[in-house]
């Protein structure tokens, strides 16, 4: 199968493309950056790197033009990925998910589609969520997140995707992820520089219930192999940790005895949960490897011992 991984040289992407290279030919779509060096450093032979900037709708054009239109399935992680930065830019947001997707649905047909979305759509709700709740966001980047969801219903119905599986993706940690993110910083802190204090925003009680980044992968393995299709569905832990519980726990799994100050607001606040159900009846995927075994792996990357 010739599948294509959008937004490959992110966190997600870069995972994707050390798993699935060896089974798959793999057309790795990448805005820059550091893509075709990845590809290079890690012999990943069966993937084919095509630069491309999404908003340039002439640029996609000719691409489509280049490698050809059709597609037998795509994984598409494309757009702003920092629900902050939304915040600050939400016409670059708007920009980066939502025209990125219309531009790239509009140039290719794709037998299957997998998006990524994001648990960000339930913002403002509270207690256990569903694909059945009634959405209502207020933060930009899940207005952009829900929208893509619907223009997916549209390009579905004009026949530019044959099937869909629409993941709102609650998130993961692991190698490669952005420094920015929350794992990486308690890591750095506890693992490497032995602090015996951490600073977080807010009241500590915000939501969190990423898995580690392998049974991210194993799981959209399990949905691009299965023949269960036009889906929205929560990708979760189903397991939620308070950000004060998760700094507890990371401190205490590198042995720190950690004092926690906290200041400020987070932009999204999350008090909902959602659960990995329906992961776990269709397509038999539950994460498997917990916090324990996980951030000791991310501390290997990030101290360079790999």
């Amino acid at each position: 199968m010739k599948i294509a991984i959008t937004g490959s040289g992110g966190f997600i992407g870069k995972n994707l493309l050390l798993d699935l290279s060896p089974d798959y030919q793999i057309t790795a779509f990448a805005r820059g950056g550091s893509v075709p060096e990845f590809v290079d450093n890690h012999s990943l032979s069966g993937v084919e790197v095509a630069l491309c900037d999404f908003t340039d709708s002439q640029s996609i054009a000719a691409l489509a033009d280049k490698l050809g239109p059709d597609l037998d399935a795509v994984i598409y992680l494309a757009g702003n990925g920092d629900p902050a930065y939304s915040v600050s830019h939400p016409a670059v947001d708007l920009t980066d998910t939502v025209l990125g997707l219309v531009n790239f649905l509009s140039n290719f047909k794709v037998g299957r589609f997998i998006y990524f979305s994001s648990g960000a759509v339930y913002d403002g709700l509270s207690g256990p969520v569903s694909p059945d709740s009634a959405l209502d966001p207020r933060l930009p980047y899940a207005i952009g997140k829900l929208a893509c969801e619907q223009y997916i219903k549209f390009f579905r119905k004009v026949g530019r995707i044959d099937n869909y599986v629409i993941l709102r993706f609650f998130g993961a940690y692991g190698p490669f992820e952005p420094p920015r993110k929350i794992y990486s910083r308690l890591v750095r802190a506890f693992a490497l520089e032995k602090k015996n204090e951490y600073t977080i925003r807010g009241d500590g009680r915000n939501l969190i219930d990423a898995m580690f980044v392998d049974d991210t992968v194993r799981g959209v393995r399990s949905v691009l192999e299965s023949a269960e299709n036009d889906l929205i569905l929560d990708f979760c832990l189903g397991r939620p940790y308070t950000i004060k519980k998760l700094v507890e726990e990371t401190a205490r799994i590198f042995n720190i005895k950690a004092r926690i100050n906290m200041e400020g607001e987070v932009p999204e606040y999350i008090d909902f949960r959602p659960s990995p159900r329906m992961m776990e009846d269709l397509f038999g995927f539950t994460p498997a490897i917990p916090l324990d075994e996980g951030l000791p792996i991310l501390a290997q990357h990030l101290s360079g011992d790999t």
